[in-house]
């Protein structure tokens, strides 16, 4: 997932596992974040809204527990049932990082923060018939025994290091067939990457010249500026070999906007709240790049043996 220099605050999880979410229960009704894009939002379980903690309740514990360190902000993105009973899954930034899952217990006093794992001797089958939906661009095998499909952000510096460790897999496993779905990340986080998700797009009709683009936006990640996107990853798509002016004419439609939307819901319904995050055989990979590659291939050929199941 990208982070930011300087201050880190990407282990929310030590950070919040040593204080308690004081939130006093109300009879006023719960009110849910508003949904925002990049970040996960499913349905809730019937029935089970009327046990959630209301935004003001949440804003209140955040400040009863950071509130002396002026530097530490936040956002809270989503506040829904989880799939434990009873437990209200909070989804919230600290200092524009990643987005981290708070599940709060039914007492409002206590919460952990983490992510929850699919477990069982099938545990990754619901994740599996999601993923029939990925359509993006694929390269590998026509007739895989697996497919790895990755949900991307263009202006991520960690899905720029996973791209290539991504196609030497596809190498080494010519059974397998790996897809690209586009998952730019809150504009607040990431400001062109929705733009560079559209252009880029727009370039899959010729399937060459697309990985030759998508390679060459990572790249010039470091180049790249939301006032001068536009003339960039036009540039950058005459480079590939692409009409760039067609290329901007149609990241500029409604269809591409669909498109893109649609990849991004497929990852919300997986819960996908940070880039890169990775499916193999349905299995989720996050921080896919700072696996040992040996490890990694091993992980692979696993799901392979295990392909289906």
């Amino acid at each position: 997932m990208t982070m930011k220099p300087g201050k880190t605050f990407c282990c929310l999880a030590l950070i919040l596992a040593t204080v308690t979410l004081v939130t006093a229960q109300t009879t006023t009704p719960p009110k849910k974040a508003p949904a925002t894009p990049g970040v996960a939002q499913t349905k809730a379980p019937a029935g089970s809204a009327a046990n959630l903690p209301s935004k003001e309740e949440v804003e209140a514990a955040m400040k009863r527990s950071f509130g002396y360190d002026p530097s530490i902000t936040w956002e809270i993105y989503d506040i829904r049932p989880s799939v434990i009973p009873g437990v209200s899954e909070i989804t919230v930034s600290l200092n524009k990082q990643a987005p981290a899952h708070i599940y709060l217990a039914p007492d409002r006093q206590n919460a952990l923060v983490g992510n929850l794992i699919p477990f069982g001797t099938n545990p990754f089958a619901p994740a599996r018939l999601k993923l029939q939906a990925a359509d993006g661009p694929a390269r590998g095998a026509q007739a895989p025994v697996i497919y790895i499909v990755e949900f991307s952000d263009l202006q991520c510096p960690h899905c720029k290091v996973a791209q290539p460790i991504l196609e030497k897999l596809v190498t080494d496993f010519p059974q397998v067939r790996y897809i690209f779905q586009q998952f730019p990340l809150p504009a607040t986080l990431h400001p062109w990457a929705l733009k560079a998700a559209e252009y880029s797009d727009c370039a899959r009709t010729d399937k060459a010249a697309f990985w030759k683009y998508l390679d060459s936006i990572f790249e010039n990640q470091g180049g790249i500026a939301l006032a001068t996107a536009d003339d960039k990853l036009k540039e950058l798509a005459t480079a590939a070999g692409l009409d760039a002016n067609n290329i901007a004419a149609c990241a500029a439609t409604p269809a591409t906007e669909a498109r893109v939307k649609k990849s991004m819901q497929l990852g919300e319904a997986l819960e996908v709240n940070e880039t890169p995050t990775v499916f193999i055989n349905g299995r989720r990979v996050p921080s896919i790049a700072t696996i040992p590659y040996d490890q990694l291939k091993a992980l692979v050929q696993f799901e392979i043996d295990h392909a289906g199941r």
